[in-house]
């Protein structure tokens, strides 16, 4: 796995905050291995898509699972989160975590979305063949729209896609050889997102130049 040098650099002391949107846990991790993990909020730990995202923005209604329940109602995972003896527990983090977020965004605080896509290798809710883009940049017209604001910026980090930046998101691309990839999670295994996650710690340290 590599990445073509970044040509966008971005400087985080320019910013308040640094957000995850995913796709999945890695985005959290190496933000925290970088030291860059200051506050928790709502998409940490969790996998999911910008599409489903964007709707959680909109209504965080049908985010939390039911009780007892490893997955909500659109297939969401929380298994990072122990939603049967501690459930009112669980639920009550979440809501302080999407509360810290309208805030920062209601406050027009600057800030560092990041997105990442480890889930495309093995196509964990077919995120692979979703124009994840797209729905970025929705999510983008969104909060300027919503907040009156486009004090943030999406570092958006694809697999084996390339995109133009616009002046919102800055993408970045990781080059996945095919042998790595598949439709049916078979191959979400250790070595595999070890190679992916260790890239992209690499790619982030050279984009952010810490």
């Amino acid at each position: 796995m590599n990445y073509t040098s970044p040509n966008i650099h971005i400087n985080i002391n320019d910013y308040d905050y640094i957000v995850s949107l995913g796709n999945k846990c890695p985005t959290t991790m190496v933000l925290r291995v970088l030291n860059l993990y200051k506050e928790s909020f709502p998409f940490d730990h969790i996998p999911t898509t910008p599409k489903l995202i964007l709707k959680y923005l909109k209504d965080t209604s049908n985010f939390f699972p039911e009780k007892d329940k490893i997955n909500n109602i659109d297939g969401i995972w929380f298994g990072h989160f122990n939603t049967t003896d501690k459930y009112d527990e669980a639920i009550e983090t979440f809501k302080r975590r999407f509360k810290r977020l309208f805030e920062i965004l209601q406050n027009k605080k600057k800030i560092l979305f990041v997105y990442t896509s480890e889930a495309d290798i093995y196509n964990e809710l077919n995120s692979y063949y979703k124009n994840n883009y797209i729905d970025l940049c929705n999510i983008a017209n969104y909060i300027k729209d919503k907040y009156k604001s486009d004090n943030f910026i999406i570092l958006a980090i694809h697999t084996n896609k390339i995109y133009e930046n616009t002046n919102n998101i800055i993408n970045y691309t990781i080059n996945v050889p095919e042998i790595y990839l598949s439709d049916d999670r078979s191959t979400r295994i250790r070595h595999i997102m070890d190679m992916y996650r260790n890239t992209l710690k690499l790619l982030i340290k050279d984009i952010l130049k810490i």
